[in-house]
Order: structure tokens, then C-alpha cells, then sequence
């Protein structure tokens, strides 16, 4: 998650002479990732990355803390200032105090709960400095209570929302979860059907008014005729929000937030924080006590570890007084027993969700004294075996020889639309489908990658020719469990039939299989003239059998008209997993023969359709001595055959090979070819 925050608005709880380039330096060095830092008006603004296990870094002051300890390590002054944990100050509220009523039905929903009504409120647009200040870190200004809430959101991390108290009918507030089917219009004026199990708050009279965590009801919404808000600050089970944020595809930088487990102590120093704010910005006043159920209070946990261990596992000597600074530096409460050498650290509140271990203790001290101090050692002993994998070594292969082939390697979603499954004659239930969908067009999970290559193909028909492929995983579904994710390689292209199949022919002899391809008519994408399946056994092994590998065929003329495509496309798909496990890398050696080949030509009539799978077959075990079989031409009902004669003993006569041939010949017109011409 990256946050953008206003140099100005850092100095709030920062005191130093660093400029923001050299506080951007270091805190990449030691902390959050500054990604750039970017000129907005006389102001500085950093866009810093914060990975997800530090919420607590996640706001102004968070990163205030983290520079404060980070500077120094580097010879520069600095300190943390106004330290949000730290505010002394009481809400106080008026004499003539009003009431709400606050039932939470599960307190596992929410581990802590906060509340207080703000009277004599001015609704007005904020001042210059706040606007200026949420806009720079891309935070649209409305009106100041509004802003009030993101204003705390972004300073402190800490999601807050306010409810126009006189909206909420009978004054209560009742915290549950929903029930399927429940809807909520949000803020954003979004209808949203609940799935259940979302944290919700309903009113006196059952209606929903708070979409937790996410956002607030669009009935209760503050407007201009607002006098009393209803500031409600708060943390959810992070478990829910998620699952509602993304069943709902609704994904708030406050959801985001409470996902990742806020720290509850922090509740009351922005409440409190939001008083002062609510008086000094819209002029409103406490006029209720201050609501703060807390059930499972935070209790310090203590880690102890020894100084050898921090050194064993920074290979460098460190002196204690220094690792005690860094952590206290980050708010840990350290205390150091000399005479064990061994540390006892209180972790503070805001990081007990990702420091509990020994060795996290270690990579805090290691970030803060510099990941760049500590000591480069090259490994000793034998160099470690590469891994052999069989997978990624054809993959890389196959690309290379398939760039050479003219082909273009496509990457495309593994997600697929509905409209795109139907295209392609392929039914939908039959898929994996994502619950939560972000779009129309990402839903389900592909078992075949040929949809998305006609759509590529479709968005270029522009081009005369169109060679593509594809190399990614399918996912097949299971009755129980994750699906089978199987490697695919699928091809399209313009070539025809014939050419594609010397293509899918080079894959083979690159990958050293044989192939064998069996006419298929029952699939119904393809055209049932012109499909074979594509069988498959590694060379060199006489007990292994023919498995079924691939397709290939020509696109049904229908399936184009779905893809508005004129153009005649040729499909194939092969299981890549099984063509690897196949594959062999080393071939076996054959010295050049002494003595040259005879090579000639014969022309068949094929009436019958004779395939030509049986044709090569056929010729190929004639004669020991022929050592080649192709077909080099096909017209209509006519096909043309190269034969090779070739012997290592000895140069052929013409009588051998007469022989031989007249043989060859009586045995294809048994399969119902016929020879043209007399031999």
C-alpha cells in the first residue's frame, strides 16, 4: 500500500534540519520505501510504499516515528514530537448532556468501541491549511467535518467516522452481523445486497446505517442543516472486513487499513485528537460522556533475547547500548541485565502484530543500525547443485524456437468473461467462478487458453498473417479442494492445415518425441474435417506407449463468427506438463553414412482419403533401406512422396532399389492409393 504524504504536514511530528531527499535516503535505507518524492505547490509530498505487516507506519505520524529513529544512525538530529500516545488532555462535555444507546451483539467484532456527540457544529468548507494538506496527499476536500475524518485517517492511521447524531433514529446504535440478503446504500450512493457476515450497525428502527469498516449509510449522512455529528472511532476484526471488502468489490482506504489489525490503543488518542480538531474547525463541543467499551484491554508482551544472539545473527559486534537506543527509538520499553548480557523488551501496542519473536527483534535492530553496515562476507564451501527443472528448461526452448517459427508469444488474463466462454462453445458452469469479481470481463477461471488467443487474433485482423501462442497455466476444476493448475501451450494461426502440422512436427523433433495424430471429429470448437488429436512417446524407449498429448484443427467456422473473424485459423493445444515429462534432452549419436542416398519421387491418386499418418507408416516399415518418407506435395485427390534410399554398407543399384520400390508400391495401393505413371 502506497500513502503520500505532505513534508509540511511530517514536520507536525518531526523536529529536524533534514531536507526531504535526505530523509527520503534514509528512510529507504532503514524503513519504508520512498518511491519518489514529488513538488506540489512551495510543499514536498512523499509517495512511500508500506508493506502490509506495518499499519502502524501507514499515517503521518507512524512515519514520523520511523524517520525520528532512522536520522540519527546517520549523524543527524532529530526527534519525535507530539507523540499521538502521549495527549493528556480529558473530552469534557456539556452540562446538558445527550445520550446514545450502544448494543455490540458479538465483542469479537469489534475489540474496541468509541463514541461522543458533538454539539453546536458549523458545517463550512475547512481551512486553507487542511485542504491543502488532504489534496497533496490526494484526499478530496469537502467540507470540514468530512475532512475532519480523513484528516485523522491520514495523520494518525486510524479510520474515524462521523454520523449526524439527529439522523440516527432512537439514538441507538446496535453492532451485529448482517444477514444474507440485507442491503445498505453507502455514502458513495451505492446499493450493496449484504452476502451475511458483514459487520454492520443498524438504528432504533432496524435500518442499517454503517457498512463497517468500509462505509458509512448514506442515511445518516452529514449535510449542511448538520448541528450535532456523532464522531465514531473504532477497530473491526480484520477477518471481516476483508471478506466483506472483497465480496462487495468495495475497497476503502479505510478498509484497507482495519484489515490489517489497527492498534486498538490508538483509538482514544485520535478521539481525542478529533475533539480538538471538531472545536477548533467547525466550532462543535462535547455534549456527551465519551462511550469507550474496551473488553480485552492491551496487555506488553516481553521478549528476551541475549546480545550474542542479535550479533550470531548479524555477524558483527554490537554494543549494548546501542541496540538499546534503536529500540527505544521505535517506542520498545528496554531493560538490559549486564551481567546476563540478555535484554527483556515490553513491545508496544502498535507493533504486537508483527513482532513476537526473538528474531523480529533482531531485524528491527539490524534495519535501524543499517542493513548497508553490516559486513559483506562471501559464502564459504562447495557451490550449491543447480536445481534441474525439467519445465522451465523446455519453456525456454520452445519459446526461442517458436520466435524463430514467426510465432508471437501473447500473454493474456487467466481470467475469463462469460460472453468469451460462450464464444467458444464452452460452458461456464463447468469453470471455477471467483466470488468476488472485480470486473464483467474477469470471472471465471480458464481451462483453455485458445478463447483468449481468438480474442487477441480478433483485435488483429488487421494483420494478413496472425501466428500467436501461449504458454501458461489452465485450471481444472476438482469436486473438493484447489483446482488442478496444468501448463498449456496453445497456438493460432493463418498457415493452414498442413504448415501448422510441420510447425507442431519442429516442436516435436526439438523436444525429441514422437508424434503420432489420429483423426477427431468430436470437438466441437474445431472443425470435424479437419481436427486430429496428437498422441505422443519418447524416442528410444520400446515398452512406452502412445499418450495423448494435444489437438490440433482448424476453428470451427461458427466459433469465427462469434470472434468476428474472416480469416481461416488453425488451433492447436497441447498439455505442456505432458510434453515435458516426455522430452529428452540428449539424443542419440548417428555417424553421417559413407555412401549417398538415392532420392525420388512418386505420385499417388488418393481417392479413398487414405490418411496420411497410415501413408508414412506404411511406407516407412517397407524396406529397412528406406530411410525417409515426406510428403512434399498435395493437390485435390493427388499426393506426392520423397523417398530416401540409403544404405551404410554401400552405394545402392538400381536394381535394389527397383526392387524395394515396387514393394513399396504394391503395399499402398492395398491401403487404396494408386500410382500415377508405370514404374
Amino acid at each position: 500500500m502506497n500513502i503520500l504524504i505532505p513534508h509540511s504536514w511530517l514536520k507536525d511530528y518531526l523536529k529536524t534540519q533534514a531536507s526531504p531527499e535526505k530523509i527520503a535516503e534514509c528512510l529507504s535505507l532503514c524503513g519504508a520505501s520512498v518511491e519518489q518524492i514529488k513538488k506540489v505547490g512551495k510543499d514536498k509530498v512523499y509517495d512511500i510504499e508500506i508493506t502490509t505487516n506495518r499499519v502502524d507506519m501507514m499515517s503521518v505520524s507512524g512515519i514520523a516515528r520511523e524517520v525520528a529513529a532512522i536520522l540519527p544512525q546517520f549523524g543527524i538530529k532529530a526527534e519525535f514530537t507530539n507523540d499521538p500516545y502521549e495527549i493528556k488532555s480529558k473530552v469534557k462535555s456539556q452540562k446538558s448532556k445527550v445520550k446514545i444507546d450502544v448494543v455490540i451483539k458479538d465483542k469479537n467484532l469489534c475489540p474496541r468501541f468509541t463514541a461522543v456527540v458533538i454539539d453546536s457544529v458549523a458545517v463550512k468548507p475547512s481551512p486553507p491549511k487542511i485542504k491543502k494538506r488532504l489534496e497533496a496527499a490526494s484526499i478530496r476536500s469537502l467540507n470540514n467535518v468530512i475532512d475532519i475524518s480523513n484528516y485523522l485517517m491520514r495523520s494518525l492511521g486510524q479510520p474515524a467516522h462521523t454520523f449526524d447524531y439527529d439522523k440516527i433514529k432512537g439514538h441507538k446504535m446496535v453492532l451485529r452481523q448482517s444477514k444474507k440478503g440485507e442491503k445498505i446504500t453507502t455514502l458513495d450512493d451505492k446499493t450493496h445486497e449484504l452476502p451475511g457476515g458483514d459487520i454492520v450497525i443498524e438504528d432504533g428502527s432496524g435500518a442499517l446505517i454503517d457498512l463497517c469498516g468500509i462505509m458509512g449509510g448514506e442515511n445518516t449522512a452529514i449535510d449542511k442543516n448538520t448541528k450535532r455529528v456523532l464522531l465514531f472511532i473504532q477497530t473491526y476484526n480484520p477477518i471481516n472486513i476483508r471478506k466483506t471488502s472483497m465480496k462487495l468489490a468495495h475497497r476503502t482506504e479505510a478498509a484497507q487499513l482495519f484489515e490489517k489489525n489497527i492498534d486498538p490503543e490508538l483509538v482514544i488518542p485520535a478521539i481525542k485528537q478529533g475533539v480538538k480538531l471538531f472545536e477548533s474547525l467547525a466550532g462543535g463541543k462535547p455534549a456527551s460522556k465519551l462511550y469507550d467499551i474496551y473488553p480485552k484491554p492491551y496487555k506488553p508482551k516481553a521478549i528476551k533475547v541475549s546480545l550474542q544472539f542479535i550479533e550470531a545473527r548479524l555477524g558483527t559486534k554490537l554494543h549494548s547500548t546501542k541496540v538499546k537506543k534503536a529500540l527505544e527509538a521505535l517506542g520498545f520499553h528496554v531493560q538490559y541485565a549486564t551481567s546476563r548480557q540478555r535484554f527483556t523488551i515490553a513491545v508496544p501496542s502498535w507493533r504486537s502484530h508483527d513482532v513476537s519473536i526473538p528474531e523480529d527483534i533482531v531485524e528491527e535492530v539490524a534495519r535501524i543500525y543499517g542493513y548497508h553496515n553490516l559486513p559483506s562476507n562471501l559464502p564459504k564451501g562447495a557451490l550449491p547443485k543447480k536445481l534441474n527443472n525439467q519445465t522451465f528448461y523446455w519453456e525456454k526452448r520452445l519459446k526461442h524456437l517458436l520466435k524463430y517459427l514467426n510465432f508471437t508469444e501473447t500473454y493474456t488474463y487467466s481470467l475469463q468473461s462469460k460472453t468469451l466462454l460462450k464464444n467458444f462453445r464452452l460452458v461456464p458452469e463447468e469453470h471455477l467462478k471467483l466470488k468476488n469479481p472485480l470486473t464483467k470481463e474477469w470471472v471465471f477461471l480458464r481451462t483453455s487458453i485458445l478463447p483468449s488467443l481468438l480474442e487477441v487474433a480478433q483485435k488483429n485482423t488487421q494483420f494478413e498473417k496472425i501466428n500467436l501462442f501461449e504458454l501458461a497455466k489452465v485450471y481444472l476444476p476438482k469436486k473438493k479442494g484447489l483446482p488442478y493448475e496444468i501448463q498449456h501451450l496453445s497456438l493460432l494461426s493463418t498457415s493452414g492445415f498442413l504448415k501448422t502440422k510441420g510447425i507442431v512436427e519442429q516442436i516435436a523433433k526439438e523436444l525429441n518425441i514422437k508424434l503420432d495424430f489420429r483423426p477427431h471429429q468430436k470437438i466441437t470448437q474445431l472443425s470435424p474435417e479437419k481436427t486430429a488429436i496428437i498422441k505422443a512417446k519418447s524416442f528410444g524407449e520400446k515398452n512406452s506407449s502412445w499418450e495423448m498429448v494435444g489437438t490440433i484443427g482448424e476453428v470451427f467456422e461458427p466459433t469465427l463468427k462469434r470472434f468476428e473473424i474472416e480469416k481461416r485459423l488453425i488451433a492447436v493445444d497441447f498439455n505442456f506438463d505432458k510434453l515435458a515429462a516426455l522430452a529428452k534432452k540428449f539424443k542419440k549419436y548417428q555417424p553421417i553414412p559413407k555412401y549417398p542416398p538415392i532420392i525420388e519421387h512418386l505420385t499417388f491418386t488418393n481417392k479413398s482419403q487414405v490418411l496420411a499418418s497410415n501413408i508414412l507408416k506404411t511406407a516407412r516399415k517397407t524396406h529397412r533401406l528406406i530411410k525417409g518418407v515426406e510428403i512434399i506435395d498435395v493437390y485435390k485427390n493427388r499426393l506426392s512422396l520423397e523417398i530416401t534410399y540409403q544404405s551404410r554398407k554401400k552405394s545402392l543399384s538400381d536394381k535394389e532399389v527397383g526392387g524395394i520400390r515396387k514393394t513399396l508400391v504394391r503395399n499402398l495401393e492395398k491401403l487404396g492409393l494408386k500410382l500415377r505413371g508405370k514404374l
